[in-house]
């Protein structure tokens, strides 16, 4: 049987980490795998290696080989879906099952070939030691042979079982349909990320203020802290966005989003352990120091259901309690609070926030245990049947808004109508909007206006109105009459007047704006009819070319300095003023476009833009439109100024303890604050010495 794709891709990323060991090294960790009898020339042993970690019987016997620690450690990883790990989490995880050895593990693994290291760019391996503190990963094939070591876990199940009709059982769409929203906000706006891989306040306050993804979850599942931003870091370890240069951006929906309900819970699992910096009962939480213990955790609690009896069921005391016992990271990271209910609450909000929306867990009463999902990805149990298809399962209003039923949701039509209409509310019947906006980003991730109409009629349960089609029509055809110049020369004049009579003398012929124009062909305009007053090289660095008034919110630009995309650049913190003399072009800041543009900038950007245009950041009276909303409120108060003959007497005055601690604070050389029941007591302190206060 040939190799699957996905064999091949980690077939190719192991040969690439034993190809960055020494010589040495990598003969002596092919040598542990092959077995060869002759010694052969080195890429010859390494690809023989590398094919042996598909060879299910050898790799059998190499884990039979490891100590009992090592093999437990892969049966970890198998079991967790995720072939990579970090260092850390995996002792944490040896640790909580008895086996405090400290890096021993690993290195057995790594040695014998059935581990690899996560290598930077051009990092050589010559001892595995060098690696102890980064990032491991294994062949899937190996992983998944070794899931049938055992962990020697606890059956933590109670014998009383809880009523039949008390059980519940979610549909498993909640968080494929949180994610496909928290898609669609980074497919609008692209979220930077810190140098330390955080998010920056307005992305964050933007994904804690997301109606649709702040929705509470449907039956017993959990509303979580900061669900919208657990929801961004999911989606970027699925691969439903990508990270460049410090940004995340939309990517394309995996293809496991076309083969059912089943195969992308199984994704959103095996991502779980990829997730740092966010806690059950904290939310997102950059600041905690050390390791994160929510991956660990949250794979020991499935562990613990799978080595339960199938048809009994967990109390969530017990599993805290385990925890509790055996989890040092995780019991040092709860909050005080926890010390009473042992991590109770903790599991508790990962059981209904995480397991159950996942259809991993079944609840009843206040027990839990797996669904035969949960039991086929934690316990090895045959997979169940997807759930049957509804393919007849939205609604589209004359309104533009599609209402969809999650009967007969499944991800690969959410992935189809996240891509074209955008998420207003996701409850029993979920509700989209199609929108201008959403159907040019559409457009230009390659759908088209037929691939909408057929999607919304072919899952519609009522003919599409004429209304709505010809709606999306007449956006794409906004979108068609885009004209694309592979070159182009642009003129600016000094008013619209001098553009018009540009455009009827013939020497530009488009008019972008009310003072650029364009040639019809994009060519170079007959230069020699215009008076020139400056050329722009644009790959120079911004001129100055903006002066700001005396008042700090009038902006001034010199039309000789200035470029084209200054009115562009402007106008995302200023409105136009009417001109004065008429050829002058002024700008006032704007309160609301100056909050709006730090939604995408930063301070220190919008300080870098006024520097490069300006000569000075931000005026004093543009950081009180922009900071002021986000500081203490100013404090208004009656009190006296008092004024005295000299700054020496002032100075004596503070510094003298009975007259000093009836001042409120000094105004400036000679003028002191003081509040008015101090008045009459002042005025006697300094009469005893001799200074009559009028």
């Amino acid at each position: 049987m040939p190799p699957s794709p996905n064999d091949v891709i980690w077939s190719d990323r192991c040969r690439q980490a034993l190809s960055r060991y020494i010589e040495p090294l990598a003969r002596s960790v092919a040598a542990l795998l092959v077995r060869p009898r002759t010694n052969q020339p080195l890429n010859e042993l390494l690809d023989k290696a590398v094919a042996t970690l598909t060879n299910p019987p050898v790799i059998d016997r190499r884990i039979r080989d490891l100590p009992e620690s090592s093999r437990k450690l892969l049966a970890l990883i198998g079991l967790s879906h995720q072939p990579r790990w970090k260092v850390e989490h995996l002792l944490t995880l040896l640790a909580a099952l008895g086996y405090a050895e400290g890096f021993a593990p690993v290195q057995s693994a790594l040695e014998a070939g059935l581990l690899f290291p996560v290598l930077t760019t051009d990092q050589q391996v010559e001892s595995f030691t060098a690696v102890a503190t980064a990032e491991i990963f294994t062949h899937p094939a190996v992983a998944t042979r070794a899931c049938g070591v055992s962990l020697d876990l606890p059956d933590l199940a109670k014998e009383e079982q809880p009523a039949l009709h008390a059980i519940r059982t979610a549909d498993g769409l909640d968080w494929p349909l949180r994610l496909a929203a928290v898609w669609q906000q980074v497919q609008a706006a692209p979220i930077r990320l810190t140098q330390a891989n955080l998010l920056f306040k307005k992305d964050l306050h933007r994904l804690q203020a997301d109606d649709v993804l702040s929705t509470p979850p449907m039956d017993l599942a959990l509303c979580l802290p900061d669900v919208g931003v657990l929801a961004l870091l999911w989606a970027a370890k699925c691969g439903l966005l990508t990270e460049h240069n410090g940004e995340l951006s939309a990517a394309t929906f995996p293809t496991t989003w076309e083969q059912g309900i089943l195969a992308v819970l199984i994704e959103l699992v095996a991502a779980l352990p990829r997730i740092d910096n966010w806690n059950p009962l904290l939310g997102y939480n950059p600041t905690e120091t050390g390791l994160s213990p929510t991956p660990t955790a949250g794979l020991l609690i499935f562990l613990l259901l799978a080595a339960a009896h199938p048809d009994r069921w967990v109390v969530p005391t017990d599993l805290a309690r385990w925890l509790w016992d055996h989890h040092d990271l995780w019991t040092g990271s709860l909050p005080p609070s926890a010390v009473t209910d042992q991590g109770t609450e903790w599991v508790q909000a990962y059981l209904l926030g995480i397991a159950f929306p996942l259809q991993l867990i079944e609840v009843a009463e206040n027990r839990v245990r797996l669904t035969r999902f949960g039991r086929h990805v934690f316990a090895g149990a045959p997979a169940p049947l997807d759930p049957p298809s509804f393919p007849q399962t939205l609604f589209v209003q004359p309104n533009a808004e599609i209402l969809v039923y999650r009967q007969g949701l499944n991800p690969a039509v959410i992935a189809t109508l996240s891509r074209f209409a955008r998420w207003k509310g996701l409850g029993p019947a979920c509700t989209l909007e199609l929108s201008a906006e959403q159907t040019y980003r559409a457009l230009e991730s390659g759908m088209t206006l037929p691939m909408m109409s057929q999607t919304l009629t072919q899952y519609s349960t009522r003919p599409v109105p004429p209304a709505v089609i010809d709606l999306l029509q007449r956006w794409a055809s906004k979108r068609e009459r885009i004209t694309v110049f592979s070159s182009a020369v642009l003129v600016e004049f000094t008013s619209s007047t001098e553009l018009d009579q540009a455009i009827n003398r013939g020497i530009v012929a488009l008019r972008l704006t009310d003072r650029i124009g364009m040639t019809a062909s994009g060519g170079e305009p007959g230069l020699a009819q215009l008076r020139l007053l400056a050329n722009r090289d644009y790959e120079a660095k911004p001129q100055r070319c903006v002066t700001v008034d005396e008042d700090g919110v009038t902006l001034s630009v010199d039309a000789a300095a200035a470029d084209l995309l200054l009115d562009v650049e402007i106008g995302r913190f200023a409105s136009p003023l009417p001109p004065a003399p008429p050829t002058a072009r002024r700008y006032r800041l704007d309160p609301d476009l100056l909050r709006r543009a730090a939604e995408s900038l930063s301070l220190a950007e919008i300080d870098a833009w006024f520097t490069d245009r300006t000569g000075q950041p931000l005026s004093p009276a543009g950081r009180l439109f922009l900071l002021g909303p986000q500081l203490s409120p100013p404090i208004s108060a009656r009190l006296t100024v008092i004024r005295f003959p000299t700054p020496e007497l002032t100075d004596g005055v503070l510094q003298w303890p009975d007259t000093r601690r009836l001042i409120r604070e000094r105004l400036g050389p000679t003028a002191v604050v003081v509040e008015l029941e101090n008045m009459e007591l002042l005025r006697k302190v300094l009469s005893d010495i001799g200074i009559a206060m009028v």
